[in-house]
């Protein structure tokens, strides 16, 4: 088994992170002025991930960089909703 470079790792962690956190590439674009081509061509392994870029991505993602670059980085999305009263005194939360 070939080794994965730490370019392939970083993309493939970028995509899972934006998969979790239900976002698109255009979101990523628009928050930071990449051309189109140019973002599309870091996800695709068109071109490679400078550190600056890096932690450019890592700051939009809301993430530390450290997790780009972890190669066994694992991605869970737990959805969580509470249900609370206007009664604020009565402290009534219910979790489903």
């Amino acid at each position: 088994m070939q080794e994965k470079t730490l370019n392939f790792v970083v993309r493939t962690n970028i995509l899972k992170i934006m998969k979790a956190k239900n976002l698109k590439p255009i979101n990523v674009i628009r928050k930071n002025n990449y051309k189109q081509a140019t973002f599309y061509r870091y996800l695709d392994g068109g071109r490679k991930i400078s550190l600056e870029k890096l932690e450019q991505i890592s700051k939009i993602l809301n993430v530390d960089c450290k997790l780009l670059i972890d190669r066994n980085l694992v991605v869970k999305t737990i959805n969580k909703i509470i249900i609370q009263g206007s009664d604020v005194q009565s402290n009534t939360k219910k979790q489903i």
